[in-house]
């Protein structure tokens, strides 16, 4: 008697009663629920796509659709992975229904069908609805970064794109004349020649010309358009941009944002930008997510102090958007230099505690009172300084920044009030004679969000973004595995970013449900 177990059957044994395709999961498995949640979507768009009078029977959307989502979350991302995964394991088998799917066909779906996926989006997010798990009264937005299917060392300046352009021409230029007097020597000995056929090295030439000329195109209508010309283009994928990590260092990266519920963290709005900062979007944000689902009222929009923009904060209160967002203010009810009389001096066991920035001056770092430190008087149009004496209106200059034009008022101090000041040494910095302070079109905009924001249920309100807010960001990078694009171009990674989404969508979806009470 051996010690080892014995095999039930050998593998070359037929068997005579072969188990269903439907016993080999688990009752409880989560690609049942998977396919259950997508069996009660309205797959009529995806299947007009379709033209049943041509070809073989084409395989259902929602069986590739699932494919698609299921292997975001087992980090199975590649059509060949996914090909692979159809024919050996039974959990994909299971799904396809015994199909096995070229990696071809996987790879058209995923990137044909913009029009239909974002309508998928919006659909999964209406049967959550449904389902009573999205409420939609407030909402998170944020971005971050994910590397573009670009080498790090595969950047070049526009001057360096221009000279290999020049490089191209040349070389194509001589690579022609070379193959047209072989070709009249071949025509002369042979009398054969075919036109339509270039050689290898001008076939190679001219398909690496025609790419430079589309970078370059690009780059002259961002100039046209008045948009900054980027330093280093990426040529493998030339929409995307060379950016900061959030880790540190820099790399060639898309900008992908997400805006999720904050009560049910599903996601309701994404995009794919390749810019480095994402604040300019979440307005049009907000108001894409009104119209999308028909709310009588723009939701409640929560975000990190980076979208605390001026611009921001004003456009939420025209448009009645409550914001909840941390302003480099300090509280207005620890800071000394609100006082009832501004023409009054601040008491001088209180100078300690003014607010104050650090400042470079004479090759050394200092602290100077902040513009905070000084209190606006809007009926004089002027400002009064900590001891009570007022920096009057001088000029108004405007300039163009990244999100507008920056209009300042700027005020002044009279000479005499700060010669004798005791607090000029913290105040008066280098060569100037007395302080100055500018007022941007958007600084009471942010007074007012200031105070907002130091309201105890306002912090307790923007505490909620930070879970629903960065969960989607860490199980769509860590879970599902995607760090790093596989597509190239922008519109091709943001569909391959809205695949993500909705299979974060459905896996957080079938989470909620789990939890629920019933049935």
């Amino acid at each position: 008697m051996t010690y080892w177990a014995r095999t039930p059957e050998p593998r070359e044994q037929a068997v005579l009663f072969p188990q269903r395709l439907d016993e080999a999961l688990p009752p409880d498995h989560v690609v049942r629920m998977l396919d259950e949640i997508l069996g009660r979507v309205d797959w009529s768009r995806w299947e007009a796509c379709y033209d049943g009078r041509i070809g073989q029977p084409p395989i259902h959307p929602r069986v590739l659709a699932g494919v698609l989502l299921y292997g975001m979350w087992t980090r199975l991302r590649s059509s060949r992975g996914l090909e692979e995964a159809l024919r050996v394991r039974l959990d994909f088998r299971w799904l396809a229904e015994g199909r096995t799917i070229d990696h071809t066909t996987i790879s058209e779906f995923r990137r044909h069908h913009s029009a239909e996926l974002k309508d998928l989006f919006v659909r999964i997010c209406q049967l959550a609805r449904e389902l009573g798990l999205l409420k939609l009264e407030e909402l998170g937005f944020d971005g971050t970064r994910v590397r573009a299917n670009n080498r790090r060392s595969g950047t070049r300046t526009p001057e360096q794109l221009r000279q290999e352009r020049a490089d191209l021409q040349k070389l194509f230029e001589e690579s022609q004349r070379q193959a047209e007097a072989e070709d009249a020597r071949d025509e002369e000995r042979f009398g054969l020649r075919n036109p339509q056929e270039l050689p290898a090295e001008l076939r190679d030439a001219a398909h690496r010309r025609e790419k430079l000329d589309a970078i370059l195109k690009n780059l002259a209508e961002a100039e046209a358009a008045g948009g900054t010309t980027p330093k280093r283009v990426p040529v493998t994928d030339p929409d995307a941009r060379v950016m900061p990590n959030k880790e540190g260092g820099h790399a060639v990266n898309y900008t992908p944002t997400a805006t999720p519920d904050l009560d049910s963290g599903i996601i309701v709005a994404a995009d794919v930008l390749n810019v480095i900062n994402e604040d300019g979007e979440l307005i049009a944000t907000c108001e894409e997510v009104q119209a999308q689902f028909s709310l009588p009222r723009p939701p409640a929009m929560a975000a990190d102090g980076l979208m605390a923009t001026g611009a921001n904060i004003a456009g939420c209160e025209e448009r009645g958007i409550t914001f909840y967002s941390p302003v480099p203010l300090p509280d207005p009810a620890t800071n000394p230099a609100l006082r009832d009389d501004p023409t009054q001096p601040v008491a001088q066991s209180d100078w300690q505690r003014l607010p104050t920035h650090s400042m470079k001056s004479g090759g050394q770092t200092r602290q100077q009172l902040d513009k905070t430190a000084f209190v606006y008087d809007q009926a004089r149009n002027c400002y009064w300084c900590p001891l009570g004496q007022p920096l009057n209106y001088a000029c108004t200059t405007s300039e163009a920044s990244r999100s507008g034009r920056r209009v300042r008022d700027r005020y002044q101090a009279e000479v005499k009030s700060c010669s004798g000041c005791p607090l000029r040494e913290r105040c008066v910095m280098g060569q100037a004679r007395s302080r100055q302070i500018n007022r941007e079109q958007y600084d009471a905009h942010r007074e007012r969000h200031a105070q907002h924001m130091a309201r105890p249920e306002s912090q307790a309100k923007y505490a909620r973004r930070r879970h629903a807010g960065e969960r989607p960001f860490a199980t769509i990078k860590h879970q599902f595995g995607l760090r790093q694009f596989l597509l190239r171009g922008l519109q091709a990674v943001r569909d391959e970013w809205c695949w993500a989404v909705v299979a974060f969508n459905v896996h957080r979806m079938m989470g909620l449900l789990k939890c629920r009470a019933g049935p």
